[in-house]
């Protein structure tokens, strides 16, 4: 596999990888290496999560919390096996790349919705906004305030949005251009 430190896309995924940790409560340093390493793991093998754990220094309950995530987004995959010595269940870890190529285009859709709902959503309003601090107000909500905002009492000004919504299509565009490319080269593949 090429480096993933110089593949912009991995880098990206990292950092997402990272923020999913965060967010979980699981730390992002031990999410990102444990990724990487599902990374250099032959698929056809796996690892264990008492394997990772061992090879890492990890303790197995921040692993299995890990994988566990990893497993819920989709990006890493397991097959069932037997322990070596017991016989019993194990679950042996792996990355298929071709599925992960898959759901980062699925993430992207997702994202590109979510984009498309904003920007409808920018254009469907006018907005107000407190000079103070910032806050915005939709015309109905300005209107129920009198124009005065809530918190502060200040006049509302109006807020154009004009930069936010060229902003919002040149990003709807790009990805809409690159899950196309995506999907390209999934089908080529």
């Amino acid at each position: 596999m090429e480096n993933v430190d110089s593949d912009p896309k991995m880098i990206s995924l990292l950092k997402f990888i990272r923020r999913l940790a965060r967010e979980y409560g699981l730390d992002p340093d031990k999410a990102e290496t444990i990724f990487r390493v599902l990374l250099e793991t032959d698929a056809d093998k796996g690892i264990s999560d008492e394997e990772l754990a061992q090879k890492l220094g990890y303790k197995q309950s921040d692993v299995r919390r890990v994988l566990r995530l990893l497993y819920v987004y989709r990006f890493a995959n397991y097959r069932r096996g037997r322990h070596p010595r017991t016989g019993a269940t194990r679950y042996y870890w792996y990355i298929d790349i071709m599925h992960l190529n898959i759901v980062l285009v699925w993430l992207k859709k997702a994202v590109l919705e979510k984009l498309k709902y904003r920007l409808e959503y920018e254009e469907a309003n006018i907005f107000y906004r407190c000079p103070r601090d910032g806050t915005r107000y939709t015309f109905e909500e300005a209107f129920q305030y009198d124009f005065q905002c809530p918190r502060c009492g200040s006049i509302l000004e109006e807020d154009d949005n004009t930069q936010t919504k060229k902003i919002l299509a040149s990003y709807i565009r790009r990805l809409e251009e690159e899950i196309e490319e995506d999907e390209r080269r999934l089908r080529a593949d």
